[in-house]
C-alpha cells in the first residue's frame, strides 16, 4: 500500500492547528513543540486501497 503517515497538531502557545508529513512536527507559526493529536494514514493516490 502506498501511503503517507500525516500528523496533525495542535500549539497550545499560539493556538493554531496544521499538518505536517514531519514525525516530530513543530508550530509553522512560532516554531515551537506541538501537541500532536493523531496520525492518520492518507493513501497517495485515489483508490490504492482498493488494490
Amino acid at each position: 500500500m502506498n501511503s503517507l503517515v500525516l500528523s496533525h497538531w495542535r500549539c497550545m502557545l499560539c493556538e493554531v492547528e496544521g499538518r505536517d508529513a514531519a514525525a516530530e512536527p513543530t508550530c509553522w507559526n512560532c516554531g515551537g513543540e506541538v501537541i500532536v493529536t493523531a496520525r492518520p494514514t492518507v493513501p497517495l493516490r485515489p483508490g490504492a486501497d482498493a488494490e
